[in-house]
């Protein structure tokens, strides 16, 4: 064999090695990437929990990672077979590295090692089934999972953002290759999608926040050189025909007090029913509610020993948590929702009037009749004295309203009705009103409060009396919260004893 007849042999043998190490990498990079969509239709399909999936990811990631180094030091070599490195540029937030002189010995930089690899394999032919599935629907599982990883955000808003993603994100959309996208594009697409399912400035606001997750992904991987989201603009579509900003009407919110009233009497019939044996938990937590306009996972919390003699101190929740395997537990925590975030917890303070008091002496009745009264234990609790979950009550008090013909069936229907119906008739202003409820003032105004529906007279009369047509007022309308005084409020502030 000549000299050159075994140059050539051996410049066979690398080329057919290449081929090998191409082929492979193609092979196994497809077999990672629907293992990955496995897991993640496994996750939509609810047969598997976000941890879980999200370690699994995790592992199969890793395997793609160390697949795409390998490969690169066995075809990213010198002329001499040498690998050539990957390195960071002493003074730019860049990666960079050198194609050897056949190639031309230019360089080749990115924003992360990653994305150098990445260009590399381009240079180099090989066939990366992944950089041809570069579409939106990728890419947003890509930042979902990440977002996961990184953010202390609760399993109820990743599973909001994935409602998010399945609403606004039509097929045709997921589809498109990421890189392809103009701004026009975007805006264009965005125009469509809200005049045709009319989002409200809420639900826009988490479109477009799904959106930028996934544009900021992109731009972070180097898969794209910028993020068109900025294009579009919100006051662009908080107008006639596009999100639906129709406005907030008292009836879409709250019920008028004779409906809370026949709500509770309904309730107390239900309560004869045998199926409860003489104790309806969920549906005495209800009634709870429509006076004190707690929300669900704090009346399923509240416990005797947080009834006083004038107040209900409500300072717990109980929280959706996972134990070490991963499963769903439900939690006692001593906060509140809007005081989760603050380094000194107190609660809030409730007035304990005669409607209240005799509420929680008739349950406090059936749970001696039951033997499970204890005066540490829940004030709503189960037959064998635990807690009722927020799902259990909540589905409760949606199978219970819509029972009865009412299209609002949320517990917040309680809150905001008591707030204008009661509170704002008792002169509460938006500062009480929101320390009685749990929030914000500016939540309270903005939110909370609207126009009674059955106060039209009490509008007219005050009307004429401020203008001398009439000498006399006529009563206030008749709730079922008496005004509690404020001298007792300053003697009772230590809060001592517990209902008797």
């Amino acid at each position: 064999m000549t000299a050159l007849e075994g140059h050539n042999n051996l410049k066979k043998n690398n080329n057919l090695e290449l081929i090998k190490i191409k082929s492979n990498f193609s092979k196994l990079i497809t077999i990672y990437e629907n293992e990955k969509n496995n897991i993640l239709e496994q996750l939509e399909n609810d047969m598997i929990n976000y941890e879980s999936a999200t370690f699994k990811v995790d592992d199969v990631t890793k395997k793609e990672r160390k697949l795409l180094e390998d490969t690169i030091k066995k075809i990213h070599v010198s002329s001499k077979g040498k690998s050539i490195t990957i390195t960071k540029h002493k003074t730019k937030p860049l990666y960079i590295t050198t194609l050897p002189v056949e190639y031309g010995k230019r360089q080749i930089t990115g924003v992360t090692e990653e994305s150098v690899m990445l260009k590399l394999l381009e240079v180099y032919g090989v066939n990366n089934p992944l950089d041809k599935t570069m579409t939106i629907d990728k890419v947003f599982h890509l930042a979902f999972d990440r977002k996961k990883k990184l953010s202390t955000n609760s399993t109820l808003s990743f599973r909001r953002n994935l409602s998010t993603y399945n609403s606004y994100f039509d097929d045709a959309f997921r589809k498109k290759d990421i890189r392809k996208i103009t701004k026009d594009d975007l805006v264009m697409y965005t125009n469509s999608m809200v005049s045709t399912l009319h989002p409200s400035k809420k639900e826009f606001m988490a479109y477009k926040g799904i959106l930028n997750m996934i544009f900021e992904y992109a731009f972070d991987k180097d898969i794209r050189v910028d993020n068109p989201v900025p294009a579009i603009h919100n006051e662009n579509y908080y107008k006639v025909g596009y999100c639906n900003i129709k406005p907030r009407e008292a009836e879409d919110f709250i019920l008028p007090q004779d409906e809370i009233i026949s709500i509770r009497e309904a309730l107390i019939e239900r309560s004869n029913e045998k199926r409860f044996k003489g104790y309806d938990y969920n549906g005495y937590a209800i009634r709870f509610s429509t006076h004190t306009g707690v929300r669900s996972d704090e009346v399923c919390s509240l416990k005797w020993s947080d009834i006083k003699d004038y107040f209900i101190w409500i300072h717990s929740q109980i929280v959706e948590n996972r134990d070490e395997n991963n499963n769903t537990i439900w939690e006692y925590v001593p906060y509140t929702k809007n005081e989760r975030k603050k380094p000194t917890k107190t609660g809030r303070y409730f007035p304990l009037d005669d409607d209240i008091r005799a509420l929680l002496l008739e349950v406090k009745e059936k749970q001696l009749e039951k033997g499970i009264f204890d005066k540490d234990g829940y004030v709503f609790a189960r037959l064998n004295g635990s807690f009722i979950t927020p799902n259990a009550y909540r589905k409760s008090l949606e199978k219970f309203m819509k029972k009865h013909g009412y299209h609002i069936t949320r517990n917040h229907v309680f809150r905001m009705s008591l707030n204008s119906n009661v509170l704002v008739p008792l002169g509460y202003d938006s500062v009480q009103r929101a320390y009685l409820l749990g929030h914000s003032p500016k939540v309270n105004e903005d939110n909370y409060t609207f126009k009674r529906l059955d106060d039209s007279n009490e509008i007219y009369q005050k009307f004429q009396e401020k203008n001398g047509l009439v000498q006399t007022k006529s009563k206030p309308n008749v709730t079922n919260i008496n005004q509690y005084k404020k001298e007792k409020a300053l003697e009772n502030t230590t809060f001592p004893k517990t209902l008797s």
